[in-house]
């Protein structure tokens, strides 16, 4: 029995055997076809299929590690043992789902899939049968449909050339496939997978959207402006539309799958370490809405969506403006790594230009928000395939994330002016400069220090011959902020026609008392009162910004510096700084911040012959020195990297040392004890370690150079 046991085992594993032809030296058929059979048997056992790796069949390991089967795929597919899998996502989540139902229902079922999801996986079972008899594994219709979207999507192509290419495809495969015969078979068949998408028409001055109740209005409700155009064919044409993606369906779609059906446990399943934040879940504010909610929270599979939006030119720099504005949704109960994967940011809203929304931003978030309301209060019906259960999917929007002037078009507190601040609102300190002409927060955040910090009696190094002995202002509550938006007089956005054709008038105090110009559309979720943290500021945006200016000041770039005549006028009236003041011959003397020529020269050589990083982990900085004077065409992702890696050291020895240690945040600790959170890197100009050091060392250093 043994003998013949272990010859049946070498027969099954004869294929492992027989890997080249001894004559050619290729690869043979029979080792190819054995591989395939066997990786397709290994992911589709029931620990691939929920956990998404194999253990790895090697000698050396004993199979005690594991490998993700995705890439075991795609790497067999390089080297021409697999078909193509990964040439668009769009297939390999067909394929994926399509396998799941035929190889894992057959066992360990809990409950039947819902009426929904069974449906589902009949249409992928349908669809995904063979395209002809004895094609490779794989290549069904749906398969082949998906694929030719994916390429019409890439390349712009037109429905005439879909049309052509599918007669092509139907005329040259065997006489029996199946495959569609026109774009409109395809788009039919593509749409049957249940992502549907809907566009509205919006009055051409962003007034209202023509839906719900106003679905059949011939003209906008507010300025009277005629909604289609006027053509004489029989389909009316709008004169504007936005693309409106429900959200529900693929946040179904998220437990329909075995890959990312367990996932989305993780939030509520990973292990923490006391006072790390690894993931929204750890933080305050979603512990706090934990425990107002117990109920939602109580159930793990509920979904914690992320909302963000920004505006931005796809024609480019170089193209005629237009401001295309997308809104996106990230579900947050994955794991970090997938978060923030393209395909899990799901574009739900898309607003057409070519002009800048202003204040209609909630007019196009009202669909949104009604769908949203509906997940909350009354949820879905959804079918966990991990768990093989049914249960009520409900989804709550934690916050949104966005730059500052996005922030004020989804909040409703206006950031421009002396009180763009939302935390102090009207308690900043914020003051009008003379001579700039701009409002100022210099010297606004000595009120955040303790009440017997020594800054807080400087009269040097900040405005002179002041002491603030003020307190931060008070954290507005939920019950507060509402009253007081209430109070003044701002009214929802929808109510008022988007930039308010009907009056134009703000509500009373508005600039001076308050800066609420309306009541945002957030407001009508039923939680949103609740939440600890509503919105967040994009840092990337905002480091762009800082380092722009930074840059060009210390380079003195004419035009862009802050470095001017109308800010000396102001610093000799704010600041006790009389080596900077204008001379009497009207001339400004050079700042001890402000890079020499050599400085210069010596900067951008090494930036565009000595600075390398990683491929694709940042641009290439030579490209970003424009005529050895200055920096331009850096992405924001470039400016992080140069602040966070070049930054605490380049300029070391280019600048004063005080000035330095100021830009650094250098600080060299004390002989007694030193500082646990100082790190060293070695400079590349000089060789020599700078440090990392404390917020109150920046601040006085930059106090004492500038």
């Amino acid at each position: 029995m043994s003998c013949g046991g272990e010859h049946e085992i070498y027969t099954l594993r004869r294929w492992m055997y027989n890997h080249r032809d001894p004559t050619t030296g290729d690869v043979t058929k029979e080792f190819t076809d054995g591989l395939r059979g066997f990786m397709y048997q290994a992911t589709n056992e029931s620990f691939a299929r929920e956990n998404g790796s194999i253990f790895c069949p090697c000698r050396k390991c004993l199979n005690d590690k594991y490998l993700e089967f995705n890439l075991v795929k795609k790497h067999l597919y390089n080297r021409g043992f697999m078909p193509n899998y990964y040439e668009n996502r769009f297939h390999d989540m067909v394929t994926d789902a399509f396998h799941e139902t035929t190889a894992a229902f057959a066992e360990n079922i809990i409950e039947e899939p819902n009426v929904d999801a069974q449906r589902f996986y009949d249409m992928l079972d349908a669809a995904n049968q063979p395209i002809y008899e004895g094609c490779r594994e794989g290549q069904s219709k749906l398969s082949l449909a998906s694929r030719m979207m994916t390429i019409k999507a890439d390349n712009n192509l037109s429905e005439n050339c879909m049309d052509s290419w599918a007669e092509l495809f139907k005329e040259y495969l065997p006489p029996d496939n199946i495959s569609a015969e026109s774009y409109y078979e395809i788009q039919k068949l593509v749409s049957s997978l249940g992502l549907p998408s809907q566009m509205i028409d919006v009055c051409i001055d962003y007034c209202m959207i023509f839906w719900r109740d106003d679905e059949n209005l011939q003209e906008c409700r507010f300025c009277g402006k005629p909604r289609y155009q006027p053509t004489g064919g029989r389909t009316r044409v709008p004169y504007k539309r936005m693309w409106y993606l429900p959200i529900t369906d693929r946040l179904k779609r998220l437990y329909q799958s075995g890959r990312t059906a367990a996932k989305m446990r993780w939030h509520a399943e990973h292990s923490t370490t006391n006072g790390e934040i690894t993931h929204p879940s750890d933080a305050k504010a979603w512990k706090h809405f934990q425990t107002l909610y117990s109920d939602f929270a109580n159930e793990c599979r509920n979904v914690y969506l992320g909302l963000c939006t920004d505006g931005f030119s796809p024609f480019g720099m170089s193209g005629r403006q237009y401001s295309l504005w997308p809104v996106i949704l990230t579900p947050y109960n994955l794991p970090p790594d997938m978060c923030m994967q393209s395909e899990f940011l799901f574009l739900s809203i898309l607003v057409p230009g070519p002009k800048h929304l202003k204040r209609a931003l909630d007019v196009f978030l009202q669909p949104l928000i009604h769908e949203l309301k509906n997940l909350w209060s009354e949820g879905v019906q959804t079918f966990d395939y991990s768990n093989k259960q049914n249960f009520n999917m409900r989804a709550v929007v934690m916050w949104t994330i966005s730059d500052f002037p996005a922030y004020g078009m989804l909040s409703g507190w206006t950031t421009h002016g002396r009180l763009s601040c939302p935390y102090c609102m009207d308690r900043t300190d914020a003051f009008q400069l003379k001579h700039g002409r701009k409002p100022c927060w210099f010297d606004c955040h000595r009120r955040f220090l303790s009440l017997h910090h020594p800054y807080r009696k400087n009269k040097k190094w900040f405005r002179k011959n002041k002491v603030v002995r003020l307190p931060p202002p008070v954290y507005l509550s939920r019950n507060d902020l509402f009253e007081q938006i209430d109070y003044y007089g701002a009214q929802e956005t929808c109510k008022r026609g988007g930039n308010w054709h009907t009056s134009a008038i703000m509500p009373d105090g508005y600039g001076s008392t308050h800066n609420w110009h309306k009541q945002s559309i957030f407001w009508q979720l039923p939680y949103w009162k609740d939440l600890l943290l509503r919105h967040n500021l994009d840092v990337m945006h905002i480091e762009k910004n800082f380092f722009d200016n930074f840059m060009n000041m210390l380079l003195n770039v004419q035009g862009k510096t802050k470095d001017s005549m109308k800010s000396r006028l102001d610093l000799a009236e704010i600041c006790n700084r009389p080596e900077l003041h204008i001379t009497r011959d009207g001339k400004l003397p050079v700042p001890n911040f402000r890079l020499t020529s050599e400085a210069k020269k010596t900067l951008f050589e090494w930036v565009t012959s000595e600075v390398k990083f990683p491929d694709g982990y940042v641009s290439k900085f030579s490209r970003c020195v424009e005529q050895g004077q200055k920096f331009s065409g850096m992405k924001s992702h470039d400016c992080h990297v140069f602040m966070q890696r070049l930054l605490p050291f380049v300029l070391l020895e280019l600048l004063p040392a005080h000035v330095h240690e100021a830009i650094a945040a250098e600080h060299q600790p004390s002989t007694s004890q030193a500082d646990p959170v100082t790190t060293t890197e070695t400079s590349p100009v000089t060789g020599d370690n700078t440090g990392n050091g404390t917020a109150a060392a920046t601040v006085s250093s930059l106090s004492k150079s500038f």
